[in-house]
């Protein structure tokens, strides 16, 4: 009894250093504990009432999809559909799922049967990402999509400013011209369109052509920067397959 006993307030303290690296306070650590419980762990435990963290990791999943979509689309106002998505699936995968589950250190709090702690589970990537899955559905469950909300931005921010700056500092003259050689036999073509402001602070307004189609048009001071910015709305504009060239 008394070794239950000290592994239980083991465990308790393990779940209380747990919820510091989270930023979040459980008032139901059964929640929390539930989360962090393998399958293959219920096979071996004596507890009838504890219960896996494959239903968290369904919500999970599903408040992660929601809340990162929600963010793209408030923080790249300008970036269509198709980019978004593809920002979407390069934050909320598997790979990046695991690698913000090891900052946390959650692989230390999984429960796991003996095979699987034999086998490393613990650093399974796999693993890993599904357990961050849960946490989110635990935290969600716990604090409400609020909390959820604001538990995801935490972690997830840096990620977002990564996110940014390969959209800003991508090569997509490259890629398009790609595209428009692959798939319609052409080379796109930038012209300035307008020019607006003093010298010192001028603005420049590009389009590129596909064949005789618009396919993007964009500005910035840098007429540099307005040729990648309306190639990538040409690119985006093809990928999604609304827009062939005349």
């Amino acid at each position: 009894m008394e070794d239950k006993k000290t592994t239980a307030q083991r465990r308790e303290e393990l779940l209380a250093g747990l919820e510091q690296r989270l930023g979040v306070r459980f008032e139901d650590r059964a929640l929390l504990n539930q989360a962090f419980t393998h399958r293959s762990y219920l096979n071996e435990s004596d507890d009838e009432e504890l219960e896996c963290n494959e239903r968290l990791e369904f919500l999970g999943d599903a408040v992660l999809s929601c809340v990162v979509s929600r963010l793209l689309y408030e923080r790249f106002a300008d970036v269509d559909e198709g980019e978004l998505t593809r920002l979407r699936a390069r934050l909320v995968n598997k790979r990046m799922l695991a690698e913000l589950a090891r900052r946390l250190e959650l692989g230390s709090c999984l429960l796991l049967g003996r095979g699987e702690r034999l086998s490393q589970g613990m650093k399974n990537p796999t693993l890993l990402a599904n357990v961050f899955e849960a946490v989110v559905a635990a935290v969600y469950l716990e604090k409400g999509f609020d909390g959820a909300f604001d538990f995801i931005v935490r972690h997830f921010d840096g990620l977002f400013q990564e996110a940014a700056s390969e959209l800003v500092h991508f090569d997509w003259k490259p890629r398009l011209q790609e595209l428009s050689q692959r798939l319609f036999g052409t080379q796109p073509s930038y012209r300035v369109v307008s020019e607006e402001g003093p010298a010192h602070e001028r603005i420049f307004e590009v389009e590129v052509k596909v064949g005789e189609r618009v396919l993007g048009r964009a500005a910035s001071r840098r007429k540099k920067d307005a040729e990648q910015l309306a190639a990538r709305q040409a690119v985006a504009a093809i990928d999604k397959g609304r827009e062939k060239p005349a």
